[in-house]
């Protein structure tokens, strides 16, 4: 279990830094918001995010649970931090899949929130569970 941690944190580290230009120092360039309409509820916010979730084929049944924050323009506060997971296959399948679940939160971010509910969403810690489900191709 300490193995798939470590795993899945040199995973996140990785694919964050490659986000930001391969300096994980570096400031990102601003990114437009991914939605158009501004999310007013954690509901909107869920499905804002999920907008960008596509597992990959071969993984039904897996799971993972990501922990983070957001700032009030929408966007990602630190790293996201897996708090749970369901990975059973191989190695490279489970890769795939943590990769997709923490590529559809950062391409989905920054998210476009009401001011209202920006101010409520950046003092909370978000959790969000990404499972594969349906029918496999």
């Amino acid at each position: 279990m300490a193995s798939l941690h470590k795993l899945l944190a040199a995973l996140l580290v990785a694919l964050l830094a490659s986000a930001s230009g391969g300096d994980a120092r570096a400031e990102p360039p601003a990114r437009s918001p991914a939605n158009a309409v501004p999310v007013n509820s954690f509901d909107d916010l869920s499905r804002a995010l999920f907008a960008c979730w596509v597992p990959p084929p071969g993984t039904m049944g897996f799971e993972i649970t990501l922990r983070f924050g957001l700032t009030g323009k929408g966007e990602l506060r630190g790293k996201p931090l897996a708090t749970y997971s369901v990975l059973t296959g191989p190695p490279d399948l489970q890769r795939s899949f943590v990769a997709a679940a923490i590529l559809a939160l950062s391409n989905c971010t920054p998210v476009l929130m009401t001011e209202a509910f920006a101010r409520v969403a950046a003092a909370r810690v978000l959790t969000i569970r990404f499972i594969a489900t349906g029918r496999e191709t």
